[in-house]
């Protein structure tokens, strides 16, 4: 069951990170800068998916071919693919959480935040160069 579970840790933020770039091809109007740090906290979790699945192979291999390793090493190796798969999936619930406020409307304004540049103030036509109407 554990393998299966590493396995979903990765699945997850694979497809998380899959569904914000297909979402950001659409024409979304979503501020860039929330939602690149999104689609990097996915990417972190995915790494850590593979760093726990890594840590359980090292385990089993210093098991099977070095067992005077596994004697010493099997203890620290447990809990950092354990502590690993978990992080994972923290990353999973903080970069889904990053593109759901990515999307919300902002509580001042009530629209979805964007980044649109603010329009320049126009200045006043000196008298005299005004064109008069038809």
């Amino acid at each position: 069951y554990a393998s299966r579970g590493v396995a979903l840790v990765v699945l997850l933020n694979g497809l998380a990170a899959i569904v914000l770039l297909v979402a950001l091809a659409q024409g979304i109007p979503w501020s860039a800068k929330p939602f690149a740090d999104a689609m990097l906290v996915f990417a972190i979790g995915a790494v850590l998916g593979l760093a726990s699945a890594f840590f359980a192979y090292l385990g089993r291999t210093f098991r099977l071919e070095r067992p005077e390793l596994w004697r010493t090493w099997r203890t620290p190796l447990r809990w950092l693919a354990v502590a690993a798969a978990i992080a994972g999936a923290v990353c999973f619930v903080a970069g889904t959480n990053m593109a759901r406020q990515s999307v919300l409307p902002d509580e001042r304004t009530g629209l979805p935040q964007t980044s649109t540049p603010s329009p320049k103030p126009s200045l006043p036509t000196p008298p005299g160069t005004e064109h008069p109407g038809p």
